[in-house]
């Protein structure tokens, strides 16, 4: 790139416009990058509007939920303070019928929820990974519900099962209970 520059400036159209005081290409080289500057400008203007202050956002709506009507904690308190769940997930997305959609995810301590059950015989095995996974709809009003919880246990070899949660799971996630029943912590040995 250097050595370019030098060959353009030693060039006789390089020499005549460097002493003319305009640079070679003309002012269409010129256009073109303000065009493209321009561009990049209103891209960033519509990114910044896009993140603006249009209203909250529908995670901090569910964040700011009570956990449950007798719970004076909100939903983002109880789920980051519950000890039995690491690496925490949220996303919100518009699902097939135009309904706004909060998912929390995170996984799920096995060893520390499988303290609570009764000795497994040798036809299952621990999972390796559980994952607890929170479905919550924003309604138009601005409330906020639990749509499902459901939990997903892997093996190590890649084998999954899916439950639904009990209705007991929520109460004892907000008692700081482990929220996971025993069958969803274990997966048949052979697989």
């Amino acid at each position: 790139m250097f050595f370019t520059a030098i060959r353009r400036r030693l060039s006789p159209a390089g020499y005549a416009a460097s002493v003319s005081g305009r640079r070679p290409g003309g002012r269409a080289a010129h256009a073109a990058k303000r065009l493209v500057f321009g561009l990049l400008l209103g891209g960033l203007a519509v990114l910044c509007a896009a993140c603006g202050d249009g209203g909250d956002h529908p995670v901090d709506v569910v964040k700011a939920a009570r956990f449950s009507p007798d719970s004076g904690a909100s939903v983002g308190e109880v789920l980051a303070g519950y000890g039995l769940f690491t690496d925490p997930v949220w996303e919100t997305y518009v699902d097939e019928q135009q309904r706004t959609i909060v998912r929390f995810a995170a996984q799920y301590d096995v060893a520390r929820g499988r303290a609570q059950c009764p000795q497994a015989g040798p036809e299952v095995r621990p999972a390796a990974r559980v994952f607890v996974t929170l479905v919550y709809f924003l309604q138009g009003d601005g409330n906020v519900s639990l749509l499902e919880m459901t939990i997903d246990a892997y093996s190590a070899t890649g084998y999954s099962a899916r439950y639904l949660a009990e209705a007991s799971s929520v109460p004892r996630i907000a008692s700081g209970q482990p929220c996971v029943a025993c069958m969803a912590l274990f997966l048949p040995a052979s697989l």
